[in-house]
């Protein structure tokens, strides 16, 4: 009796829980899902769309714009400067040294001094003469009064000295022959010694002319 009394309340249960079951699957059923409403974001007043197949570059360029005669940086009748240009400092040029050249330093001139009139008494008697090669030649001259001794000489024509003889007494000399060698310009000259036997006063000579 007990064992059908348990078996009924079971099964009362079971029944119980399957009708609040099937009350909450159509409540469920019947309830609409609540929705939040899309509010877009506005757009920047000054957005403008870009046209179909525009690409924007990494870095805009600015446009440079014309500048008119008169403003600054314009040329009168010819291209104006970029927008971008200021005007420079010319460059400098500095001058390069130039050493001053210094002039050589000459050795100072000789000094002159003025020879007694009794020295202009020295006088040549003889002329230029011509003779051939190893010919003798005789020459002379006016000697001064109060030098007796002169010193005679004969030059080659390259300069050097071929002849040369210490004159006493007398105002004349025999040049001899094997003096000239060669043809060209020879040259004789005497020069006044005093006691001493210093040359004095100045020289004073002539030419001869030796030829083949």
């Amino acid at each position: 009796m007990r064992r059908w009394m348990f078996i009924l309340l079971l099964i009362g249960l079971l029944a119980l829980t399957g009708c609040d079951g099937d009350k909450d699957k159509d409540s469920n059923t019947d309830q609409e899902p609540s929705a939040t409403a899309f509010v877009p974001t506005p757009l920047p007043p000054t957005w403008t769309p870009s046209p179909e197949g525009f690409v924007a570059s990494d870095t805009p360029s600015p446009t440079p714009r014309e500048i008119q005669e008169g403003e600054p940086g314009a040329l009168t009748g010819g291209s104006p400067f970029p927008a971008t240009w200021t005007p420079g400092r010319r460059p400098t040029v500095t001058p390069r040294y130039t050493a001053s050249p210094i002039p050589p330093t000459d050795p100072p001139a000789a000094t002159w001094t003025p020879q007694p009139d009794y020295c202009y008494t020295l006088q040549i008697v003889s002329e230029d003469v011509r003779i051939s090669v190893g010919q003798d030649v005789e020459v002379s001259w006016i000697p001064i009064e109060r030098y007796p001794d002169y010193l005679f000489s004969v030059r080659n024509p390259s300069g050097e000295i071929v002849f040369q003889e210490i004159v006493k007494g007398k105002t004349t000399m025999l040049i001899p022959g094997k003096t000239f060698t060669n043809a060209g310009g020879y040259a004789w000259e005497v020069w006044p010694l005093d006691e001493q036997g210093n040359q004095t006063c100045f020289s004073t000579s002539r030419d001869i002319i030796v030829s083949f």
